[in-house]
């Protein structure tokens, strides 16, 4: 098929084309796997033309005989691509979070530096200048964290390019990472927490700015919200729509659940019981919505943004981040004790120590968060030797510990009881042992009292059965 008003074959796969609007001849090589190579011979001259034409198949050819890609990009042009690629998914509701700080690093880093690079000559030695760039540019070395997130965003940029037949598998770098080892964000003590709170409660009138008291505002309830939930600040916390947020029940009990787009992946977490009251105080911030209750505005599954303010928009994470700090150093708690500085992110610290002093499990904690248990063991174990100081002190030899205290045999003398009285059914029977229970156990006593029970005809057989097996 002519690509243009004339056409003339050089060879099987070689042709020259003369386009509609231009003079010079193209040449259009089509590879062995269907793909095309078009380049302009920059001249109108056609020996000339044929001369670049058979000088491309040449090269061509020794370039996959020498196991390299036929044709090659330059970064800019498949960093474009992978972002598009990104960008798309997110667009269709797929995708990662992490995709949008992928994006970012390569415009403001990679593509600045890549940019008319081919794809396939970034090696080592690249690598290593731009390292070296990096670190000058931003003053300071990168930390592990950063760079992992610019090596990401590179491999997603390799993958194109391999996939496209721009970069052969044997040729694509290793990606190093010699940063500084990203260290645990700061927390608050509990007391801290206390003053911060309280001191937020009327932190919107020591400013005469309606904007930045509107911001005020939403912080006191963002505030509140991280240090409750521990969701991330930032992107997952401000994403958040209502919509997000329900109820669910589990074993007769009802809990707030927050559906979050994380780091990673998308994670349900439980909040605290009174995440509700911040909730409908931030509801208020939003002339644009009005239910009688709560309940009535989680069940109207609303689009609109958790966190906006008075004025009608949806907060600003800079602006929420320099109220922040301006109100930490009116109390003079920027800084904690071990000299670290304590961020919005110290929330999600804070509520992590909350739990492991309750005795909660990494593994369980790293199911609410959306992190390895891993990284909750790296990140949090540092807090163990205060969440255990009455027994580092000395003060106590061993931990306390409450007397075990086996109920199922009381409740069963009442509910056998009443069977026998008959005020009570089967169903009603195996309910009020708790049969269904994780925790339950038959003891020698509820085992004698259901065979009586069976062998005076209180309960038929598949009734006993549940009893003695849990079920």
């Amino acid at each position: 098929m002519s690509c243009g008003v004339q056409t003339i074959k050089v060879h099987k796969k070689l042709k020259l084309d003369k386009r509609q609007g231009s003079e010079n001849w193209y040449a259009r090589l089509t590879l062995d796997n269907g793909k095309r190579i078009v380049r302009s011979t920059k001249t109108d001259n056609l020996d000339d033309a044929k001369v670049y034409a058979w000088k491309l198949l040449v090269e061509t050819q020794a370039r996959v005989n020498n196991n390299l890609p036929a044709q090659t990009r330059k970064f800019k042009h498949v960093a474009e691509f992978a972002i598009k690629r990104m960008q798309d998914d997110l667009n269709a509701g797929g995708g990662k979070q992490a995709y949008k700080d992928y994006m970012s690093a390569l415009r403001k880093w990679l593509i600045p530096y890549f940019c008319d690079t081919d794809i396939e000559k970034i090696d080592l030695a690249k690598l290593t200048a731009f390292d070296a760039w990096r670190t000058k540019t931003n003053n300071k070395q990168f930390s592990q964290s950063g760079i992992n997130n610019h090596n990401a965003a590179l491999n997603r940029v390799f993958d194109q390019a391999e996939l496209h037949g721009w970069m052969v598998k044997s040729l694509r770098p290793t990606l190093l990472n010699k940063g500084t080892k990203s260290e645990s964000k700061g927390t608050f003590t509990d007391a801290e927490y206390k003053q911060i709170y309280t001191a937020l409660r009327t932190f919107h009138k020591s400013t005469a700015s309606s904007k930045a008291a509107a911001t005020r505002e939403t912080l006191r309830n963002y505030v509140l919200f991280l240090a409750n939930t521990g969701v991330r600040h930032g992107t997952e916390a401000l994403g958040l729509r209502w919509r997000n947020i329900e109820w669910q029940i589990k074993d007769g009990e009802r809990y707030l659940m927050l559906n979050v787009d994380g780091k990673t992946n998308k994670r349900a977490a439980v909040a605290r019981d009174r995440v509700e009251d911040y909730l409908v105080r931030q509801s208020k911030l939003n002339s644009n919505i009005s239910f009688k209750d709560f309940d009535s505005l989680i069940n109207a599954k609303l689009d609109d943004f958790v966190f906006t303010t008075s004025l009608g928009e949806v907060v600003n994470m800079h602006n929420l981040i320099s109220a922040f700090n301006s109100l930490l150093d009116q109390l003079k708690l920027k800084t904690g004790a071990d000299g670290k500085e304590r961020t919005l992110y110290s929330w999600r610290a804070y509520y992590a120590t909350q739990d492991l002093q309750r005795g909660m499990s990494a593994h369980t904690l790293s199911k609410q968060l959306g992190n390895s248990t891993a990284m909750v063991d790296k990140h949090y174990s540092k807090y163990s030797p205060l969440l255990n100081a009455n027994l580092h002190s000395g003060r106590i030899s061993k931990p306390a510990t409450k007397p075990t205290v086996n109920n199922s045999d009381a409740i069963a003398e009442t509910t056998f009881a009443m069977l026998e009285a008959g005020t009570l059914t089967n169903a009603e029977l195996l309910a009020a042992l708790g049969t269904t229970r994780a925790d339950y156990a038959v003891t020698e006593t509820i085992t004698m009292k259901a065979l009586k029970a069976k062998s005076d005809g209180k309960i038929d057989a598949a009734t006993l059965l549940k009893i003695l097996n849990g079920k």
